[in-house]
């Protein structure tokens, strides 16, 4: 083994049904999750986040107070679909098998070049493909099923990463880098920002990959990447402008929002003092859990004599079948919001396999305990792309006020396709390396699939599980969807209590607090901002007189319908006066709140003195 150069992968035999094995492994893996989200798409209905986004979209081109511009990029398609949430479901899920397959080929399409003894057959690139996209399942582990900022923050990063691979691929080959493939970055860049700001962390890193491959044509590419990418971004710009919103209306608006929470949420230090603390928390927690089966990853590789190489086997198997113990112990392959803390451990042991590997193999290729892979040869554009492809779940979260896994794992297909060029580039080491790394590859799709399925049917985003799900949605906000008996008969006769207030549609409410879904299917509009939280009083009051300022923001006669969970509090109430109402004064409740699914609901007392008989 000592001295070897090159990659063995030519004279293997039996590639091809290896390969076949994988895109049908791989490709089963990914139409589980695909299909268990096509037939949860009908199930389930979350009345504050999913409630949240869906009533902005509803109300996209008249309500310009948002955090951030999302609205303004789904907006226009749940209108385009009737408003209706199922289809809006379902483009999501198209979304997001589209931008894998793309995010699957463009990988794949460059590291053909970098790995030269690669089967000559489509095969290569399908399994690929297949690994990839079985990855994707992750984004229905646990966040609602209509689509929201993060999704544009995820797609958005898989599709620039895309085009930073087709730009090295070309620059591999010597070729131009194709005009389209720099604009198409602008165009992302352009939508990314707009969805939400701080993806500028992420746009950031991939803009400086970018100008390091493009550097290998010199000057003169990487100063027609960064024009045809600014005319991206201004094409995008204009098209909002003349189509969609015009940008000194909803920029202002976001402005405004952020303005209204800039004293309450995290300081960037407080962030990132979190982020880092919960990230060194994970780090420990799947090195206690999985540390045998790290180790027994460094012995694979450097196991030499055949003697050694069996028992490193055997240990490989012993610490695999530990692992696996582990995660059905600790139902660290479970989804929904309870486990959000447990199954990051599972995939980020799985990547961390790898990473000890490709980090083993390097070092013994350059101390001679092993031949030189591929791998070890990679120049530096080879080696930025890499990086990456490393860093890019979690700096496609930053922003969020969670822990950075706990939205960053959505993006493990990059850290599937890194697993990709790990056991692709390391075949002069012992097999019992390369087996392993390929196992628990699979392993974690098949933990993928795991958190998906039980995600969606068994805990789904705020609702009940699937066996629950019997009873159709009879609101026609909420058709084709089935929800738990007690809920839909709640909604239908709360409805029909407020029947008389309804008509026409669009009546103003205000909803306190995380009730957005409350207002989206009875058909109302909100007023200022379409989030409500308790935690944010002072943002929902500052939202409610910021629409007031020019004047009431709805039809004579029509004051907004005012939906609480709790007692009505002084913020409120004076935020109220700012739009010349007197909550004590011109309100009445409609009836007890027993009646009302345990909610205070005001009307205003003159249309209840001429509606009740």
């Amino acid at each position: 083994m000592k001295g070897r150069t090159s990659d063995p992968t030519g004279a293997l035999p039996g590639r091809s049904v290896v390969l076949a094995g994988v895109v049908l492994v791989a490709g089963a893996l990914a139409a589980w999750w695909i299909l268990t989200a096509v037939r949860a798409a009908h199930e389930g209905f979350d009345i504050t986040d999913e409630g949240y986004y869906l009533l902005s979209y509803r109300w996209w081109a008249q309500n310009p107070l948002a955090l951030t511009g999302v609205q303004y990029l789904y907006g226009p398609v749940f209108q385009w679909l009737g408003y209706d949430i199922v289809s809006l479901r379902l483009f999501r899920l198209l979304t997001l098998v589209v931008v894998h397959l793309l995010f699957g080929y463009s990988f794949m399409r460059w590291l053909r070049g970098r790995r030269p003894n690669a089967a000559p057959t489509k095969l290569w690139e399908l399994a690929g493909m297949a690994v990839i996209l079985a990855a994707g399942g992750v984004s229905y582990t646990w966040m609602p099923q209509s689509p929201g900022y993060n999704d544009v923050i995820l797609i958005g990063a898989l599709a620039l990463v895309s085009c930073v691979l087709w730009m090295a691929t070309a620059v591999d080959r010597g070729k131009p880098v194709p005009f389209w493939v720099l604009m198409v970055a602008g165009v992302i860049i352009a939508a990314m920002l707009l969805a939400k700001w701080t993806s500028v962390v992420v746009i950031g890193l991939t803009v400086i990959a970018a100008l390091v491959v493009l550097a290998g044509q010199g000057v003169k590419a990487v100063a027609r990447g960064i024009g045809f990418a600014v005319a991206g971004v201004a094409l995008t710009a204009l098209v909002v402008q003349l189509f969609v919103i015009k940008l000194n209306v909803a920029v202002p608006g976001i402005m405004t929002v952020n303005r209204f929470i800039a004293g309450t949420s995290y300081s960037p230090t407080e962030l990132l003092h979190m982020y880092w603390s919960t990230a060194v928390d994970l780090l420990g927690q799947t090195l206690r859990d999985h540390w045998p089966l790290l180790v027994a990853a460094v012995i694979a590789v450097i196991a030499r004599r055949r003697w050694l190489q069996a028992v490193a086997a055997v240990l490989a198997v012993a610490a695999l079948v530990l692992s696996v113990r582990r995660v059905v112990v600790d139902d660290a392959a479970i989804g929904g919001s309870a486990h959000v803390f447990d199954y990051p451990v599972t995939l980020l042991a799985a990547v961390l396999v790898a990473l000890v590997v490709a980090v083993a193999a390097l070092i013994a290729g350059r101390v001679r305990l092993t031949g030189r892979s591929v791998l070890s040869r990679e120049n530096a554009r080879g080696w930025v792309v890499l990086a990456l492809l490393v860093v890019l779940p979690m700096v496609q979260a930053f922003g969020t006020n969670n822990p950075l896994y706990v939205i960053g794992f959505n993006a493990f297909a990059a850290w599937a396709a890194v697993m990709i060029a790990v056991v692709t580039g390391i075949w002069v080491t012992p097999v019992t390396a390369r087996l392993l790394v390929g196992l628990v590859t699979v392993a974690s799709l098949v933990a993928v699939a795991s958190l998906s399925y039980t995600g969606l049917f068994l805990y789904p985003y705020r609702s009940k599980g699937h066996a629950d799900l019997t009873v159709a949605a009879t609101m026609p906000p909420l058709k084709g969807l089935y929800l738990d008996e007690t809920a839909a008969q709640n909604y239908t006769a709360l409805e029909a209590q407020l029947k008389p207030y309804l008509k026409p549609a669009g009546r103003p409410m205000l909803a306190f607090d995380k009730m957005a879904g409350l207002v989206l299917m009875l058909g109302g509009k909100p007023v200022g901002e379409a989030w409500v939280a308790p935690k944010e009083r002072p943002r929902t009051a500052a939202g409610i007189e910021e629409v007031c300022q020019s004047g009431q923001p709805w039809s004579p006669g029509r004051p907004p319908i005012i939906i609480l969970n709790r007692r009505i509090s002084d913020v409120e109430i004076t935020a109220l006066q700012a739009c010349l109402l007197d909550f004590r004064a011109d309100y009445e409740l409609l009836a007890p709140a027993k009646d009302t699914m345990n909610l205070q609901i005001y009307v205003p007392r003159r249309e209840r003195l001429v509606k009740t008989p």
